[in-house]
């Protein structure tokens, strides 16, 4: 496994594979030139993928970035985020070359990233009371006041990622999980390393970045597995330990991180159009039909990779068993077949309902209703209560974040 390999190994396994995602997207190819997220436009990349249609990338996967069969795909059963072969999800020592196996760089499975889909749909059921839609709906009022005196506690001048978005979005699950203290102060120094989750299974980080990712995932299971069995964390009491502690890891890798990313793309989106700000500052009750439509432009996950379970036929092509595919979700939101203007920003649009973006990935039906009512809670009290609000220098985001496109400085005053 790569949490048993010495720095050295783990470097060269990130290295090699690093280098297959520049060597492949010096050559064109749309999916590596997205793999290797340097500072270009990924969604150029996604419209040149599409006008190929179903294709197979030279980094080892079938690619489409059509809506109509990305949405096949995602909600296909033959399609699973992990191999059909138990153990660690990840490829250590396979000649990427010959076999250019470029999904699952680390391991993440003590982060419960890679379920198969009727695992995260049992979840999502034995969750219900905890994380459903109705669930978190019954709980607005309070999670709208943490962001509320999130944001009271900032500036003039201020970060949207890093004094706003995470710290209260850490204060909101702690909250939904019903953590002690001890923990809560944990998080923050937890959510530093597992920030690169969803990127880092993709997307070869840096050495140190990786190793700090892999650290705070086992500690994030550890913690959580301790706090379960002492009956401790008070919102899971009820639940299987097992269960208790997936739907725990999920709350917190992708409740915080997804969440953050969300609020932090929806508003860079809003503040583009002024008039729809300010009119969610009149009426709030408009945020969630603009934050839908913000996050179908700028989903917090550009991307989804699911492998096949079985051999799989699309539009006359064969997708063998245990190749991966990938559904260029940014892209296919813009899809012209299936969105009028699919470049506007138009809330409440009439096809806004067939938007991909997933607020999870493949966790979804255990994390959306987590990450939408942050989203949607943040964005109204930022326009309410700051209703002159702007960004104060350029949005600066990660390098090695092709999935997040994650947030790194996003100054506003």
């Amino acid at each position: 496994m790569l949490t048993d390999q010495t720095n050295s190994e783990l470097g060269r396994h990130l290295l090699t594979i690093r280098g297959v995602q520049f060597i492949f997207g010096a050559q064109g190819d749309p999916l590596a030139m997205i793999l290797r997220a340097g500072d270009d436009d990924p969604l150029d990349h996604g419209a040149r993928a599409r006008e190929q249609g179903l294709h197979e990338s030279s980094v080892g996967a079938w690619v489409t970035a059509h809506r109509e069969l990305g949405a096949r795909i995602l909600g296909d059963p033959r399609f699973s985020p992990r191999h059909a072969e138990e153990g660690p999800q990840s490829h250590p020592g396979v000649d990427v070359w010959d076999n250019p196996l470029l999904c699952h760089v680390v391991p993440l499975d003590d982060a419960r990233l890679n379920l198969d889909p009727a695992a995260y749909a049992r979840l999502a059921e034995v969750s219900a009371p905890l994380l459903s839609a109705e669930a978190l709906a019954a709980r607005a009022p309070r999670i709208e006041a943490v962001y509320r005196e999130t944001l009271a506690a900032t500036g003039e001048r201020f970060d949207l990622y890093r004094d706003f978005a995470v710290p209260a979005a850490l204060r909101v699950v702690a909250d939904v999980l019903g953590l002690p203290a001890e923990t809560r102060e944990r998080l923050p120094e937890l959510h530093a390393g597992l920030a690169t989750a969803l990127d880092a299974g993709h997307c070869p980080q840096q050495l140190g970045t990786a190793r700090a990712l892999l650290t705070a995932v086992s500690g994030l299971s550890a913690e959580l597995t301790g706090l379960v069995d002492a009956g401790r964390a008070t919102g899971l009491a009820g639940l299987s330990p097992e269960d208790a502690v997936a739907i725990g890891a999920l709350a917190v890798v992708v409740g915080v991180e997804v969440t953050a990313t969300a609020v932090c793309n929806a508003v860079e989106v809003l503040l583009a159009h002024p008039e729809q700000w300010q009119r969610i500052g009149q009426d709030p009750a408009a945020a969630p039909a603009a934050v839908r439509e913000a996050l179908r432009l700028a989903p917090p996950l550009r991307f989804e990779s699911r492998i096949a379970r079985e051999q799989v036929e699309f539009d006359g092509k064969t997708i063998e068993e245990g190749r991966r595919v990938v559904v260029l979700v940014d892209a296919a939101n813009r899809d012209p077949e299936a969105f009028a203007d699919p470049d506007a920003f138009t809330p409440g649009r009439g096809d806004g309902d067939r938007s991909l973006t997933l607020l999870g990935g493949p966790a979804a039906p255990v994390t959306d209703a987590l990450v939408r009512v942050q989203t949607e809670a943040a964005v109204r009290a930022l326009a309410v209560l700051r209703p002159a609000l702007r960004t104060n220098a350029e949005v600066l985001r990660r390098m090695r974040s092709a999935v997040l496109h994650g947030v790194l400085r996003f100054p506003v005053a």
